[in-house]
Order: structure tokens, then C-alpha cells, then sequence
């Protein structure tokens, strides 16, 4: 018999208790893990109360646990560290696959959703601009058809209009200063 038929399946228990108690909550069937930023930033939760966070440095080698609004650093690889890394990332992979299942289609990645935004932009501007183009093409309508009228009106009437918008330059000129 070799070594390998004896043994048994042992949950990894650590010796820090902020760790053990992350341990004991990730492990609750009823715990909903998120990534809010995308970057496997774990929060945790039973129901909607919040219980810690949890984030590995691969880089680094350092772990982030946030519990009551404080956060632990632990700067070496450790059993229980990875093991708590393993249960967050499996919890968060099975979750997000039963709701690819439910809803049959995929989350959108961040990516998509900011792709997704810079079309709704674009559409915005492309509409904006149109309706400035529909509001210039009426302007210069309207004004074709008043140089069409002001043509037949007496020539008085057009010395006379030239003699205010003089006035109006000259008044201009001298209280702009």
C-alpha cells in the first residue's frame, strides 16, 4: 500500500486568528465572494454584511486581509495564506459560473463595459452634431430669406440701416475703453 491511499483531505488551520477567522468564513456555504476592481481584489460576504477583503501582491509576495476597516500585511508565503487566496479565487470562479448558467451569458469584462461606454459617447456626439447642423442649415436659411427681403426694400431704409450700424461700431470703439 503506498502512502498516498491513506490520506485524507485536511482544511489547512493556521496559527494567526485574523487568518483562522477569515478561514472559518470563506468556508460558510452561504458566503458571496466579489471583485469589485477586476484585479482579484476579494470582499467577502454572508448575505449583504460585509466581512473582510483579501488581496495577493504575486509581485511582492505580500497579502492584504482587511477586516473593520483595518488591513493586516503578511510579507512571506505561507500555507494558510495561500490557502485562503485558493478559497476566495475558487468561491468567486464557481459563483460567477453558476450566473453565466442562470442568465446564460457571460459577465462583461471591464474592458467591454468601458468599450461599451465610449460607443454610448460617441453616439452622443454624433447626435449633438447633428442637431447643430440641422439649427445651422435653418440659420442660414433664414438669413438668405431676409437679405432676400431686405433687397426689396427702399434703398432709405438700407443708408438708414448702415448709418446705425455705424453708430453701434463708433459707440463700440469709444465705450470699450
Amino acid at each position: 500500500m503506498a502512502d498516498n491511499d491513506n490520506f485524507e483531505e485536511k482544511e489547512i488551520q493556521s496559527d494567526d486568528p485574523i487568518i483562522q477567522k477569515c478561514l472559518d468564513i470563506i468556508r460558510n456555504k452561504n458566503v458571496i465572494v466579489k471583485d469589485l476592481s477586476g484585479k482579484e481584489f476579494y470582499r467577502v460576504y454572508i448575505g449583504d454584511e460585509y466581512q473582510f477583503s483579501f488581496h495577493k501582491y504575486d509581485e511582492f509576495d505580500q497579502y492584504q486581509v482587511g477586516i473593520d476597516f483595518k488591513d493586516w500585511f503578511f510579507y512571506k508565503k505561507r500555507p494558510d495564506l495561500e490557502e485562503l487566496y485558493r478559497l476566495c479565487a475558487t468561491k468567486y470562479n464557481e459563483q460567477a459560473l453558476k450566473k453565466e448558467e442562470k442568465t446564460g451569458r457571460k459577465p462583461l469584462t471591464p474592458g467591454q463595459i468601458t468599450g461599451i461606454l465610449f460607443m454610448l459617447a460617441g453616439l452622443t456626439v454624433a447626435a449633438v452634431g447633428v442637431i447643430n447642423y440641422k439649427k445651422s442649415e435653418k440659420t442660414q436659411r433664414v438669413n438668405k430669406q431676409v437679405e432676400a427681403y431686405e433687397k426689396t426694400l427702399p434703398p432709405e431704409y438700407l443708408e438708414y440701416k448702415q448709418a446705425v450700424e455705424h453708430y453701434r461700431d463708433s459707440l463700440m470703439h469709444t465705450k470699450g475703453k
